[in-house]
């Protein structure tokens, strides 16, 4: 996958959120309760946020600002993210966001050659849409996309594993990542 093509689209996708964005802004008046300051989250779910696959808590310091740090597991071991979430006020039950996050952003596990069994760290940039439950006020639907800075010691392990002769097939990771959750309000 060309890395320039990829980024074009991002491009594209960034105009087209911005966009969707100010819109809301400009219709919003509602706060929901899962962005209103002081109140927390506990969630499930896939993706860096959660660790991998694992739990995110995450509290808002302001109205729309969100702390939080997520574990779980991440192919090859223990992840983990720390990061900020920015959402955007609605009048609808659905919310676009921005985050950021350090942490486990990729791993390598080769069976049988556990050498290269590694988890990595980076910074992540993602971008998304929290769907506010209108049955149970302040828990949430997480869904985002992700680009990770990946780390040139991972890309360093990836080059070492396309060239190693042992390994007759090797994925790196995707160049954009998904992130599915479901959250609970505190």
């Amino acid at each position: 996958m060309d890395i320039l093509k990829v980024m074009k689209n991002l491009k594209k996708i960034g105009v087209l959120i911005s966009c969707l964005m100010m819109f809301g802004l400009s219709q919003a008046q509602d706060i929901h309760k899962s962005s209103r300051k002081g109140k927390s989250s506990l969630g499930i779910g896939l993706g860096s946020p959660y660790g991998g696959i694992g739990a995110r808590f995450g509290t808002n310091i302001f109205d729309h600002f969100n702390v939080f740090a997520g574990v779980g597991y991440h192919i090859s071991g223990v992840g983990y993210n720390i990061g900020i979430l920015k959402d955007f006020k609605s009048n609808s039950s659905t919310q676009f966001y921005l985050s950021a996050m350090y942490g486990t952003n990729a791993a390598i596990k080769v069976e049988g050659l556990s050498e290269y069994d590694e988890v990595y760290t980076g910074g992540t940039f993602g971008l998304g849409i929290k769907i506010n439950s209108r049955r149970r006020e302040g828990n949430f639907w997480d869904f985002g996309l992700l680009l990770p800075l990946r780390s040139s010691s991972y890309n360093n392990d990836v080059k070492r594993a396309k060239n190693d002769s042992r390994i007759s097939e090797f994925t790196e990771a995707w160049p954009v990542t998904l992130v599915v959750g479901y959250n609970f309000t505190l």
